[in-house]
């Protein structure tokens, strides 16, 4: 019988949650009731995406719970923490403790919530239409350029509407040089390789595949974090965020999926 996606993601979502509590109890840190709250409420989010993944994927067994712990972790910790530290709104040891902290939650949440799908029995692979090293190349190139466009363009007019924003930046902003380095062959490169990975490894339309990534980037990679209260963002810049980074990498999810996706061969046997 197929699993109830709305049901298990809800108790995916409390998974979730009981792991950070636990987590940071360990670390000795705690947590009010309404930074609890939105958190289930963040990971509610998470959880339907990963969970619609996990649905629809062609994996099975731990190659599924490694893919979907590279999805969350890679988009939804280490691409925003990375951001987090070269603008200054996280040192180096903030940085680090929160990638080991979304480790440690990815290793233990992912595997159990493929679990709960029950997604244990093997399957056959897709099969693509073969690509040139050199097809690879260019749309590799134009998807790492393309991200950059999305995010200028994104921060130009998130200034525009919001010049509080670069109130609370003024002293944070990095030299143009690491921002743009950091955003080409780092933060880019990881968006790419994910949208790679959800290309090869789910049966579903092209138009859906690429909804599918647009989604993961728009609410793993900003909305679901900024939803919650923190101690480094105030309300109005996690706001004024939550749109920019949601509409931006949900744009640039699209246009990524439609541009490195290849054409699926049926198997007629």
């Amino acid at each position: 019988m197929k699993t109830n996606l709305w049901i298990t993601s809800a108790l995916g979502a409390l998974l979730l949650t009981a792991i950070y509590a636990l987590l940071n109890a360990l670390f000795n840190e705690t947590q009010d009731l309404n930074s609890l709250l939105w958190g289930i409420i963040a990971n509610y989010l998470l959880a339907l995406l990963l969970g619609y993944y996990i649905q629809h994927s062609t994996l099975r067994g731990f190659k599924l719970g490694l893919s979907v712990f590279l999805i969350y972790f890679l988009i939804g910790h280490f691409n925003i923490l990375i951001e987090a530290y070269i603008f200054n709104v996280t040192d180096r040891g903030q940085t680090l403790f929160e990638l080991l902290r979304g480790f440690l939650a990815a290793a233990i949440f992912c595997p159990l919530f493929v679990y709960m799908f029950r997604k244990l029995e093997s399957q056959e692979t897709l099969k693509f239409a073969p690509r040139t090293f050199f097809g690879w190349f260019w749309k590799v190139l134009v998807a790492n350029f393309l991200y950059l466009v999305f995010y200028i363009g994104a921060g130009l007019v998130l200034s525009i509407a919001l010049p509080e924003m670069m109130e609370f930046y003024q002293d944070k902003i990095p030299p143009m040089d690491v921002m743009i380095n950091t955003q080409l062959f780092l933060r880019g490169f990881v968006f790419i390789a994910v949208a790679l990975l959800v290309l090869r490894t789910v049966n579903l339309s092209k138009l859906k595949k690429a909804l599918l990534i647009g989604l993961i980037f728009a609410i793993i990679g900003g909305i679901a974090p900024l939803i919650q209260p923190n101690e480094l963002m105030p309300l109005y810049i996690r706001i004024g965020h939550s749109f920019e980074v949601g509409i931006s990498n949900f744009l640039y999810g699209l246009a990524i999926a439609y541009l490195l996706s290849r054409k699926m061969i049926r198997d007629d046997k």
